[in-house]
């Protein structure tokens, strides 16, 4: 897969960011979504945990809770898989946006993706789908118009002892579209926050 490096700064000023500054970004982000669904600005989140703001459409297919692969004996996943859908014209040359991530169950215990901040293990928890960092990102991604593209997450916790996960989840992330310029230089055109709340982890 061709990672195209990016030349110019100017070009993708939201990468020149720190983490801390992305999070701060994804937060106000989610509270601009949570306002429009609350005026009904078109956005819809019904209940079987779908996401719909044009021409993104995402879809929870699953959330799978279970011991952690390759971590010492205490700690959770939370495997988060969703189905992204280009329901507009043109195509979609889509990246998540690192830092973004977040689930939370209805006890309050977060999970973290361990090896975000990882150039060669993020893979491990951020599957099908590149990741758009602070010097780099990836336009050979792309979702065709009626395509669609499922992608995994995989978020980490360690719980001490008499702590279990919760039942359901609020699950955030945002994916950036982008446009390759020419002699390895990348623009963000957009951001797609995605939000879903309350979803309930399969088999409980």
């Amino acid at each position: 897969m061709l990672v195209m490096l990016l030349a110019l700064a100017s070009s993708l000023p939201a990468y020149g960011q720190s983490v801390s500054q992305l999070q701060q970004d994804n937060a106000r982000l989610r509270a601009q979504l949570e306002a429009l669904q609350a005026q009904g600005c078109g956005i819809d989140t019904p209940a079987d945990g779908s996401h719909r703001g044009n021409p993104l459409v995402g879809t929870i297919d699953a959330v799978r809770v279970g011991p952690a692969t390759g971590y010492a004996s205490g700690h959770v996943a939370v495997s988060v898989v969703m189905t992204l859908r280009n329901t507009g014209n043109t195509p979609l040359a889509l990246n998540y946006q690192k830092g973004s991530f977040s689930v939370t169950d209805d006890r309050g215990y977060q999970y973290e993706l361990r090896h975000e901040h990882s150039s060669t293990r993020y893979s491990q928890d951020v599957k099908g789908i590149p990741m758009a960092t602070a010097d780099r990102a990836d336009t050979t991604s792309v979702i065709q118009p009626g395509g669609r593209r499922t992608i995994t997450f995989i978020g980490t916790r360690y719980m001490k002892d008499g702590q279990t996960p919760g039942h359901r989840f609020d699950i955030n992330a945002t994916f950036v579209a982008l446009e390759d310029l020419g002699q390895g230089s990348v623009r963000k055109v957009r951001d797609f926050p995605v939000a879903f709340t309350n979803v309930r982890a399969s088999g409980m």
